[in-house]
């Protein structure tokens, strides 16, 4: 299963461990738009009408994961309570690809949000 992670399950994250031993296969961005916010850790949300910010592509890295993976992945995500995993596509380098991504549900209530303009979780500066 190709999977894109965007967040704490990124290279140099703490969670990228989840999905260690996993093929790398390269960056992508999303060709869908959500609002991406951080409270700590990252959350992409498909807008339902007007949020007061930016709506745009979010950029991450995709692998191949096995079950076992997908499956802690999973549990990670709080899938499907939590963040729910949605097959989506994505260009990597000029090729359209079918892949999984963990969107939030809905947008959570707390005042910590913060919205990160760019499509990029930097957390490490």
């Amino acid at each position: 299963m190709k999977i894109m992670v965007y967040g704490t399950l990124k290279k140099a994250y703490g969670n990228h461990r989840i999905i260690k031993g996993s093929t790398f296969l390269g960056n992508a961005v999303t060709k869908g738009k959500y609002v991406l916010y951080d409270c700590g850790f990252p959350m992409a949300v498909i807008p339902k009408g007007e949020t007061g910010h930016p709506v745009l592509p979010i950029m991450g890295e995709v692998y191949e994961v096995d079950d076992e993976a997908a499956r802690r992945c999973d549990g990670l995500e709080g899938h499907p309570n939590w963040y729910c995993r949605k097959q989506i596509t994505v260009d990597m380098g000029g090729e359209e690809v079918a892949v999984w991504m963990y969107e939030m549900i809905s947008t959570p209530r707390t005042t910590r949000l913060s919205n990160i303009s760019n499509g990029i979780y930097n957390w490490l500066g």
